[in-house]
């Protein structure tokens, strides 16, 4: 089974274009480390896409598919915040079993195990919550046409959807007939585009009308996740602190525009995928038309010193995998110590503030509660681990449980590391 990716520019050629990451950086840096982490774990991994992508993907990042289509130009002259449009035409063209993955999504094992004989595939079923009813109703008067399919949908008789990060299978008659449904249903809304969240209208015509045909046609969806989440609640779905003992990870929603979440992938791979990342950072400097203050010039691909402590880039390299460090060593309860960087800063205002200095000249801001005012307190000169949970024991109300407070107390600590406030060291 083999896998596939799209990605269609869109009607407007611009490097500064975001496609709704926090930065146009960081949708690059999407594609380096999803395509790599794909060919680490499937030897057949095909990319679909336009000549603009051809152009970045390939003959900039020279990003490692088996394969690649040049044939989503023909989607020029749809709205370009038709998303999901490329997406539809890549699974309309697959004449053998696949899976197609979201360009972010970002995998450390195989998609495949387990479903090699699966009909259809999809990351998880959702629940439509009022969330999808709000959009929904905001589209469905200006609609021209509305397929059979959504019956029940409208009914409210079926009120659940297929998130689509991950889709696929061995049907590709039923692709076929969804893909074909699906252009019907865009096509026929034409000249409702304009009056319509074209953002919004992607997730019915790609994941509701998946999951209705599905029904309607008696078919089985096998789930990467068999838990059912609500449309707009998904949880843990960036956690990069926690990779590789987790091993799926879709920056869905806000997590694409979270910008600890992007400096978290950045350092990933800066660490593993260096070339990739020197290619990309070098292209953007030197691009006539790129204007993003994210890259600052002082910070243009020069040498770091990786052995300074106190480097920002050493430590954002550093901080990579800390925190699953601190589990382990946790559990084996040797002794260690937790260190505080410098290279941040403690703002008092009505709503205290830590303001955090990046690499590259920006900063992240973190909010912070009485809890952590403590913590960061206790923790302003290296201290053992089992020394700073005595400490913190002093806080504690009698009638206060223990095993929560300490779980509280872990996880901010395990915060602190993906934010880089902190370190650990034996």
């Amino acid at each position: 089974m083999k896998i596939v990716q799209s990605f269609w520019s869109g009607n407007t050629i611009d490097i500064n274009k975001p496609y709704g990451w926090f930065s146009a950086k960081y949708h690059w840096i999407g594609w380096i480390l999803g395509a790599h982490q794909l060919s680490r774990h499937h030897p057949q991994v095909e990319l679909y896409t336009d000549a603009y992508g051809y152009e970045i993907l390939i003959n900039v990042l020279n990003l490692p598919y088996s394969k690649i289509h040049v044939v989503l130009d023909e989607l020029n002259g749809y709205d370009e915040n038709l998303w999901a449009l490329p997406k539809i035409k890549t699974y309309q063209l697959q004449e053998a079993p696949f899976i197609h993955v979201d360009g972010d999504v970002f995998v450390w094992d195989s998609l495949t195990k387990g479903k090699q004989d699966s009909a259809l595939i999809a990351q998880n079923m959702e629940i439509t919550t009022a969330y999808y009813s709000k959009m929904w109703d905001e589209i469905k008067p200006h609609l021209l046409f509305v397929p059979n399919e959504f019956k029940d949908y409208l009914s409210k008789v079926s009120n659940y959807a297929c998130n689509m990060g991950v889709v696929g299978g061995s049907d590709i008659s039923f692709f076929k007939d969804f893909s074909h449904k699906s252009f019907d249903f865009v096509d026929k809304n034409k000249d409702a585009w304009k009056d319509i969240s074209c953002t919004n209208f992607n997730i019915f015509f790609e994941q509701v009308l998946f999951y209705q045909l599905a029904k309607i046609s008696s078919k089985n969806i096998d789930y990467i996740f068999n838990e059912i989440s609500e449309d707009n609640n998904y949880v843990g779905f960036g956690d990069f602190d926690k990779v590789p003992d987790k091993t799926y990870l879709h920056l869905l929603g806000d997590y694409k525009r979270n910008i600890g979440v992007c400096r978290n992938m950045e350092i990933y791979i800066m660490k593993y995928y260096p070339d990739a990342y020197s290619k990309l950072i070098s292209y953007l400097e030197n691009h006539p038309n790129y204007s993003e203050e994210n890259l600052k010039p002082t910070e243009k691909s020069k040498q770091v010193d990786y052995r300074l402590k106190d480097s920002l880039m050493s430590r954002d390299l550093m901080a990579e995998g800390v925190p699953l460090l601190l589990d382990r060593l946790r559990s084996s309860e040797l002794p260690f110590y937790i260190r505080k960087y410098d290279n941040f800063i403690l703002q008092d205002s009505n709503e205290k503030t830590v303001k955090i200095y990046e690499a590259n000249g920006i900063f992240t801001i973190y909010e912070i509660d009485e809890v952590d005012e403590l913590m960061l307190k206790e923790i302003q000169i290296p201290i053992r681990y089992d020394d700073f949970v005595t400490r913190m024991k002093c806080y504690l109300d009698n009638d206060e449980d223990y095993s929560e407070f300490l779980l509280l107390i872990n996880n901010r600590l395990r915060m602190y590391i993906s934010l880089k406030i902190i370190s650990i060291y034996v």
